[in-house]
């Protein structure tokens, strides 16, 4: 049985065809497809909508209600002499072969590679024949894959790490030219790379699975050679099926190459022809996988100039092998070819929509989309806008690569369907419905849908199935019974026939629920080929000699990945079988030498079964091993501590800058009133390991002057500054000189953890951990390294110690710089070929802990270290990595035309583009599969939301569409306010919270931040404002956004308050925000119902007590540049306060501005206001009405204040020279400099005291008047 090339849907293959390792669809309203149209922005008239050129043909069904049937269908298309349609149905057929009859995907491509016209075609059938047979794996697959021309007898070398240059680079044995010599080693660090033979069975027509063979593989380079003997002088086509990229080599000349990302290898990617020479070649492959997982296959093959397979000698022993020089790559006689798959994906948004489905297929189900650079979804949207019948638009949905345009588009096929009575498509889609919403979870509403679909009438194996699973998942033991019952009863008769899933998912639940049909199951799926690690544990239920057959049977062939191979190993184990363990450990080393379980797990076996006791140190070389793989291992390392003799297991090398307890005790200093701790020492030993890994070991000791209050504070606060933590040292040294351990401690994986016992004034605890990353760094998917490390500390917390240690290869230097470095040691010196850098402050820097203080990275000694020198040697990697994200596909063609339609100028264009972004996109902190870098474009047109980066990558590739350059921008914002981790000249630390994008034009360009829904064109928000960033097509070092003056933020309010003689009031407001003001609003207002919970919260709140405000609000958020509108009305029961005859009614907010922001009356740190503080401008004009029978007594005097630099504030009141009973104040607060330096602190003290006294200010109502 075939490996499962896709997952389709968490419970049913044909439920939805999904890249097998793309991050899952979300659930919810699906969102239909937008139409499209536009005028382009070079074009002297409007561009044609851009939709397939014809019509879908017609010709054989595309689908159909039952499997078997659509089968079928598929057939009939694939003996179509268009070749991209044939193999677009190949691919199809093979992807139902699990949810059809038994044999029946095998049997008709079969036929096909009899049939067929074409040559290739006919050896492409053939080849997924062998995919599809029982054999694969075993000896008996041999001969049929040789007479395929399948190259059997190979070497795989690798890992080596892909820094940048992928397929192209040569090195390892290509670089040496020593293929020929296979006891050459190319290890890096830790891991073990070199020669090592594939098994034959391995090399087979699905092609070697690099999952076994080569760990760690992500983001990796692997080399497959082979030494291939001609008989005579012929030329010779030479064929590579592969996933990830690839580059094909002949005798070390490269023959062809492609740099796109594939997910699997059904098919032929890349192809040439040579004229071969008699005797001995080499003939190689170097394929290179990326952040994004793919299925790990590579196939090499040898056919004839017309396509027909060729079977010559093969041989694994490369000695003699030929490796060209210059003038031989010269005198080689070599061309490219196209291959069937690359001229079926060749296609263009206007191909005819037959061209157009096939590479939609072949792109999904036969993994040939580029996955660094997707065409599939614009491909997609485009065939789905021509007239389509149902039929094909119901396949297209079908192989959709995201959840929410697959239930649309299944939505409209549905409709279509019924109303053009296509029963056997309107069959199709409501089973992909129903198995949408059982891999969703939605039991209650695919059982309602298997009633409204009839599915009760239908009598095929995924009927019965889709019908089980829908009353499995509903959760009750009876139902699950029951869905069981309804499965076996299908099995019984027809064991052997029955579809693989079903038997898979009958298996799942007959193993908890009916050992008997789960054995019968489990050797009919062995029969069929399933030999992995499902089998064995199955096996082992009827004894040991069943089990440890099965496990032969894995280890020969059966097994497709290392984690099955150590499942195997694992299981043989527990069931006590110490001896074949051992065995089965060996094997998975000599397949995957760098995975940690394997030596763990043989030296466990060697221990139970007494083998190898006598040889003296074999099981703590295996644990050392293992350790030095899984360095985080709490339990390696212990057990290898044990085993050890006393003091015979050195510590790591960065344990020789740990010092005694006594020296950290020796700095104590009792128990004092103005401090809550005291930090006694503080030691950081960075170290990047040969391998790239990066270990810091972390070592403080901490005297407890304040005791832990609550249970919660004894907890301690590990440095979690890696994804592994191993916990070295956890003691508490009382004040009485004894020595306490803790009373819990966790160190096992990411996340450890330390409970004190009862910690008292005096004490002192020590803590000593390693974190390690979890990988090698610098991988294109990972975050960029770095860390900070601060010499100092806020006067309530002192530190009295402050080391840091930098240990790293020359060739892969950790850059290091220390800003304010103050008083300190400073050594470096050469280690062989290591460099260290050493930094001690004996007397480190202790600051006043004040209020509205920067960032202690802006006032201490900062000290910084970074895999990057400078900001362009960051920049050349984060090109590299995101390149192709911004290439515009044919569905973000359409879209951008679309939404600048009928816009004449470049700033509606502009605008038309922004608004979509910041409005249809949601803005959801939705992580990519790589990590650090953003989600690609056709994601976030999928599933309408992304981050700030992701808009901005989105944002840039409209604009391109329309002619307009921008480019992406990475910011510091001022929430988190660490410029000077940005400003370091010997390292490039790219510590960033937020992406925008760049549109470079007169006065400096302009910056879009489209991240907020209710963003807008203009003022950048403050945040961004005077923030840090770096431009991504520029060059050199950080830049300051632009400085927003305080006009561009802020609002202007008018209100009238009409008092009554209780004190009460009535207010009618309006009020115009801008900049981060209009944000808010529009944040707070566009939903009508949850206005006035805003209004009353935020706007009228702060000024009026005892407030309610009428739901009746009306509000404008797209009014020019941004600004927003909104008008009110509210009550108030005690607007003024009564004083004998009189009414006092307060000018101001009750809470005065100093106490808020200058509290202190001398500082030592700068000031940092927040973002919506400064540059911010508040102007409010009141006119109040005093009751009838009572008028305002002469009001107090207003005036300005004049701040300079730091703002002004103005304040007039007047008495209505009409009426006594008006009286109309304005006030004016603008404050402009956001950080206050401490030498101006007392003049801008004075200022906002100033300010206070001009403001806060009352007027009285007396009685008389009219």
């Amino acid at each position: 049985m075939r490996a499962s090339l896709f997952v389709c849907s968490a419970t049913l293959a044909l439920g939805a065809v999904a890249s097998s390792h793309a991050q899952p669809p979300p659930s919810g309203r699906a969102q239909a497809p937008v139409g499209v149209g536009g005028r382009s922005p070079k074009a002297p008239r409007p561009q044609a909508q851009v939709t397939a050129t014809t019509p879908a043909a017609a010709g054989p069904r595309l689908t159909a209600r039952a499997p078997d049937a659509m089968l079928a269908a598929q057939r009939a298309r694939a003996i179509s002499p268009d070749e991209a349609s044939a193999l677009a149905a190949m691919a199809t057929i093979e992807h139902l072969a699990d949810t059809t009859t038994a044999g029946l995907a095998e049997r008709t491509l079969g036929d096909l590679a009899k049939s067929h016209p074409s040559a290739e075609l006919r050896a492409e059938a053939a080849l997924a024949v062998r995919r599809l047979s029982a054999e694969e794996g075993t000896a008996a697959a041999l001969a049929p894959a040789h007479a395929l021309g399948v190259l059997t007898n190979l070497v795989v070398v690798g890992p080596f790490r892909d820094t940048g240059g992928g397929v192209l680079t040569r090195e390892g044995p290509e670089k040496q030219k020593d293929f020929g010599f296979p006891s050459g080693s190319y290890s890096w660090g830790v891991f073990q790379v070199g020669e090592r033979p594939v098994l034959p069975v391995h090399a087979d027509a699905r092609g070697v699975p690099l999952d076994l063979y080569v760990h760690p593989r992500k983001e990796s380079c692997t080399y497959l050679a082979t030494k291939l003997v001609v008989d005579r002088e012929r030329p010779l086509t030479l064929r590579l099926a592969a996933a990830g990229q690839a580059r094909l080599t002949f005798d070390g000349v490269v023959l062809a190459h492609s740099d796109e990302v594939h997910e699997s290898a059904l098919f032929d990617r890349i192809a040439a022809s040579v004229r071969a020479k008699a005797g001995p070649h080499l003939v190689s492959a170097k394929v290179c996988s990326g952040a994004l997982d793919d299925d790990g296959r590579v196939r090499l093959r040898l056919t004839d100039e017309r396509g027909e397979p060729v079977a010559l000698p093969t041989s694994a022993d490369l000695t003699g092998v030929p490796e060209l020089d210059e003038a031989g790559t010269r005198a080689l006689a070599m061309k490219p070819v196209d291959t069937a798959l690359a001229r079926a994906m060749r296609v263009t948004a206007k191909s005819p929509t037959d061209s157009l489905l096939s590479a939609i297929v072949l792109g999904t189900l036969a993994g040939a989309d580029d996955k660094k650079s997707p065409r599939v979804p614009g491909l997609l949207d485009t065939y789905v806008r021509a007239d389509l019948p149902a039929d094909a638009l119901a396949l297209a949905a079908w192989v959709s690569p995201f959840g929410a345009n697959r239930s649309g588009w299944l939505g409209q096929a549905r409709a279509r369907a019924q109303e053009k009575g296509d029963a056997e498509a309107l069959g199709f889609v409501e089973r992909r419905l129903v198995a949408e919403r059982l891999k969703n979870a939605h039991g209650d509403w695919a059982a309602a849908l298997v009633r409204t679909a009839k599915l009760e009438q239908d009598t095929d194996d995924e009927a019965v199935m889709l019908r089980a699973e829908a009353k499995r998942i509903l959760g009750t033991d009876a139902l699950v019974t029951e869905a069981l019952r309804d499965m076996a009863a299908r099995i019984g008769p027809r064991l052997q026939t029955v579809p693989d899933l079903l038997l898979r998912r009958a298996s799942t639940l007959a193993q908890t629920h009916d050992r008997a049909l789960y054995l019968r199951i489990r050797e009919e799926l062995a029969r069929r080929g399933d030999r992995g690690s499902e089998t064995v544990q199955a096996a082992g239920v009827r004894g040991k000699e069943p089990l440890v057959r099965a496990a032969r049977a894995a280890l020969e062939g059966g097994a497709q990945d290392d984690d099955q191979v150590l499942e195997v190993a694992d299981e043989l184990l527990h069931a006590g079988h110490a001896a074949e363990a051992a065995e089965a450990f060996k094997a998975a080393i000599g397949f995957s030498p760098n995975r940690p379980e394997a030596y763990a797990g043989l030296s466990q076996a060697l221990a139970l079964s007494g083998a190898g006791a006598a040889k003296a140190g074999e099981h703590t070389a295996l644990l050392a091993r293992a350790r030095a793989l899984a360095p985080g291992e709490a339990r390696i390392r212990a057990e290898l501590e044990l085993r050890a003799k006393a003091g015979a297991v050195a510590g790591r090398e960065d344990e020789k800058y740990l010092v005694s307890s006594e020296t950290l005790l020796a700095r104590r200093r009792g128990v004092t009133a103005d401090v809550a701790d005291r930090e006694l020492h503080w030691m950081r030993a960075v170290v990047m390991h040969p391998d790239r890994r990066v270990s810091q070991l972390i070592h403080y000791g901490r005297e407890i002057v304040v005791a832990p209050r609550t249970q919660d504070e004894l907890f301690e606060d590990i440095p979690q500054e890696g994804d592994i933590v191993e916990i070295l040292r956890a003691r508490v040294h009382r004040k009485d000189g004894t020595v306490a351990l803790p009373a819990e401690e966790h160190n096992e994986g990411a996340r450890p953890r330390i409970r004190w016992p009862d910690l008292y004034p005096g004490d002192s605890v020590e803590v000593a951990v390693r974190t390690w990353t979890s990988g090698p760094v610098g991988g294109r998917g990972d975050a960029p390294y770095y860390f900070l490390d601060y010499a100092g500390a806020p006067s309530t917390h002192p530190l009295l110690y402050n080391e840091v240690v930098v240990d790293s290869p020359k060739a892969t230097p950790i850059y290091v710089d220390v800003l304010r470095p103050g008083q300190h040691k400073r050594e470096e010196r050469d280690e062989g070929d290591r460099h260290v850098v050493r930094l001690v402050w004996d007397k480190p820097v202790v600051v006043p802990d004040e209020p509205l203080s920067p960032a202690m990275s802006e006032v201490l000694p900062l000290i910084v270290g970074s895999t990057f020198h400078t900001w362009d040697d960051f920049r050349r990697w984060y090109r590299e990595a995101v390149r192709g994200f911004t290439e515009p596909d044919e569905q973000v063609r359409r879209l951008a035309l679309e939404l600048t339609k009928g816009k004449t100028t470049r700033d509606a264009k502009l605008r038309a583009i922004f608004d979509f972004v910041a409005d249809d996109i949601r803005y959801v902190n939705y992580v990519s599969g790589e990590w650090w870098l953003p989600n690609r474009p056709q994601q976030l047109l999928a599933r309408r939301e992304g981050d700030c980066d992701d808009k901005a990558i989105l944002l840039i590739t409209l604009l391109k569409v329309i002619g307009i350059e921008a480019q992406e921008v990475m910011v510091q914002t001022r929430l988190t306010g660490m410029p000077s981790v940005l400003a370091t000249k010997n390292a490039a630390v790219p510590m960033f919270d937020h992406g925008i994008a760049f549109l470079p034009g007169p006065n400096g360009g302009t910056y879009l931040d489209a991240t907020s829904p209710e963003s807008r064109v203009g003022p950048l928000p403050s945040m961004d404002a005077r923030a840090p960033a770096v431009r991504l097509d520029g060059t050199g070092g950080p830049v300051f956004l632009p400085s927003s003056s305080p006009d561009d933020h802020g609002s202007t309010v008018s209100w009238t308050i009409a008092i009554n003689a209780e004190g009460g009031a009535e207010i009618e407001g309006e009020e115009r925000h801008r900049g981060d003001g209009g944000f808010w609003l529009r944040t707070n207002l566009t939903q009508k119902d949850a206005r006035a919970q805003y209004v009353e919260g935020s706007l009228v709140g702060p000024w009026v007590s005892q407030v309610e405000v009428d739901k009746n609000i009306a509000f404008r958020g797209d009014l020019a540049n941004g600004e927003a509108e909104v008008k009110y009305k509210a009550k108030s029961m005690a607007y003024a306060r009564r004083e004998q005859s009189e009414l006092v009614v307060p000018l101001s907010a009750s809470i005065p501005l100093a106490s808020q922001i200058a509290p202190l009356v001398t500082r030592t740190l700068p000031v940092v206001l927040p973002p919506h503080m400064a540059p911010n401008h508040q102007k409010r004009t009141t006119r109040l009405v005093a009751p009838p029978g009572m008028r305002f007594v002469a009001p107090p005097p207003g005036g300005r204040e004049a701040g300079g630099e730091f703002g002004h504030a103005e304040l007039t009141l007047t008495r209505d020279p009409r009426d006594p009973r008006v009286l109309v104040a304005k006030r004016t607060v603008v404050l402009d400099q956001s950080v206050i330096p401490p030498e101006k602190y007392p003049a801008w003290r004075a200022f906002i005291q100033r300010v206070d006294a001009l403001m806060h200010k009352t007027v009285r109502i007396e009685r008389g008047g009219k």
